[in-house]
């Protein structure tokens, strides 16, 4: 048993060794990096290990730009040597199409001899191309742990989440990493073998998924090696509801030829709630942010929204007249990602519409608004067949249906934009006017206003014009200003 003095001097020891690890430049050892360049060589002593590491670091487009109060989330990849080009490449990428969060990419290289990497990338209890059973992968997760990562945030500004990307015996100890380690809550795998030791690895993952303790986000991509379904289908069975699972088995790839795209995929689906395109296109403005607070939780540190969203999200909040809103939006945007090209323009547009008085119509007001009942309705229900358009040139043919479901009326939209084309919208709008029928869908796109379709009855005909309901759309500079029309008639019989 451990005394309280032993807890003590352990502590003590391991901040000694904290304290002791720094990161220290090598400008002239060249770099294997991305087209371009961008990462820089340093070394750094480990204790822990017995070993000078060289490591290489690459920061992302903002890093010079952004608060100093702004941090990273962090990358580690095994074979640092030649596995760099293909993390910062693809981390560069997606980063900049708002897929993932911008990261520092840090990457370990391996020691001179075959042996070394075998040593170092083999857990405990498992023996990979002839090696023991007591290899030294734990005591390289402690580097990475308690000397690299100390290291890298106070020098780079980096905090969780934490990602590990390794392939073959790489993704052999990323995957002990997700089944072992709370540190690593994301992990990527690339067709690494997990048959070994009577599926040591898989047992071992599926210990923890049992255990149901801090979320774990774990990517397979397969070639050769990886998973079979069967275990597969066991892990995913297993997994509690805050995990996340991804596999794929690529096809036309190799083990050696896979590295790129399986860490692009890899990212791209570990980050797959951060990305610009899990944002639905119909979703007020207003509720596009909110969802990204929440990821702190499964994160493990709060992450900054991708930069091309929060300026969608300024453009549209000033369209909506919100001044306040796209100020504090615009701010979060230069903390994290440093002052836009047009800034100064931006700040005087944001300034004239804080003076505005708040809009009397919004999309959320819009969408909240009670339908009207069964009776109010009647005369409406059924078909209406017609044409609307922005000049007689660009007509198309669309169906609006209304009828009462479970005792409530509810309608949808079916565009016919070209022939054998169509796509429905239901109706999120309606309402009866003392001349007509109102009614209105989400745009599906920017700008993100409702197209409200504000009709006048004669008959069996209604026709009006089509507006932009809860924003005020100011056109692209060059676009005609011609109004949106359209025209139908009920159907009978």
């Amino acid at each position: 048993m451990v005394g309280n003095g032993d807890v003590g001097e352990s502590n003590r020891m391991i901040l000694a060794l904290v304290l002791a690890a720094t990161l220290l430049p090598e400008p002239a050892r060249p770099v294997h990096d991305q087209i371009g360049g961008g990462s820089r060589p340093f070394s750094i002593e480990s204790k822990i290990l017995g070993q000078t590491r060289h490591v290489l670091v690459h920061v992302p487009a903002s890093f010079g730009k952004s608060a100093p109060s702004r941090r990273y989330p962090t990358i580690v990849v095994f074979d640092g040597e030649w596995m760099q080009r293909y993390a910062v490449t693809a981390s560069d990428f997606l980063a900049e199409e708002g897929q993932i969060p911008e990261s520092v990419v840090v990457s370990i290289e391996n020691t001179d001899d075959f042996e070394g990497r075998v040593h170092d990338l083999t857990p405990p209890g498992l023996s990979i191309s002839g090696s023991g059973l007591n290899e030294g992968g734990d005591l390289f997760l402690d580097f990475i742990e308690k000397e690299l990562f100390p290291a890298l945030d106070a020098q780079f500004r980096t905090s969780a989440p934490r990602t590990l990307i390794g392939t073959s015996s790489g993704g052999i100890l990323v995957t002990w990493a997700a089944a072992t380690r709370e540190t690593f809550r994301f992990a990527l795998a690339l067709d690494g073998p997990t048959r070994f030791g009577d599926a040591f690895l898989v047992k071992k993952l599926m210990q923890r998924a049992s255990a149901n303790r801090a979320p774990v986000r774990y990517a397979s991509i397969d070639v050769r090696f990886g998973w079979t379904d069967e275990a597969w289908k066991s892990l995913a069975a297993a997994a509690p509801p805050s995990w996340l699972l991804y596999r794929e088995k690529l096809t036309h790839e190799t083990h050696t030829s896979m590295q790129f795209v399986g860490t692009y995929l890899g990212l791209r689906e570990l980050f797959r709630d951060y990305s610009i395109v899990a944002v639905p296109e119909t979703a007020p403005t207003t509720s596009i942010l909110p969802p990204y607070e929440k990821l702190a939780v499964a994160y493990g540190a709060p992450v900054i929204p991708p930069a091309p969203l929060l300026r969608r999200v300024v453009d549209d909040l000033l369209m909506e007249g919100r001044g306040a809103m796209a100020h504090a939006t615009f701010d979060t945007l230069v903390s994290g990602y440093g002052e836009p090209g047009d800034a100064k323009e931006l700040r005087t547009k944001i300034a004239e519409i804080e003076k505005q008085p708040p809009p009397t119509e919004t999309v959320e007001g819009l969408l909240a608004t009670p339908f009207p009942s069964p009776d109010d309705v009647r005369d409406y229900l059924g078909e209406w067949e017609g044409e609307q358009w922005i000049n007689e040139v660009d007509k198309h043919r669309f169906t609006l249906r209304l009828a009462v479901k479970d005792g409530k009326v509810a309608g949808t939209i079916v565009h016919r934009p070209e022939p054998n084309v169509e796509f429905t919208q239901e109706v999120q709008y309606l309402k009866v006017t003392k001349d007509g029928l109102t009614f209105g869908a989400m745009n599906g796109m920017r700008p993100r206003g409702m197209l409200m379709h504000e009709g006048i009855r004669d008959g069996d005909t209604l026709r009006g014009e089509i507006r932009f309901g809860g924003i005020n759309f100011i056109r692209p500079e060059g676009m005609p200003d011609r109004k949106s029309l359209f025209v139908m008639r009920k159907k009978t019989g």
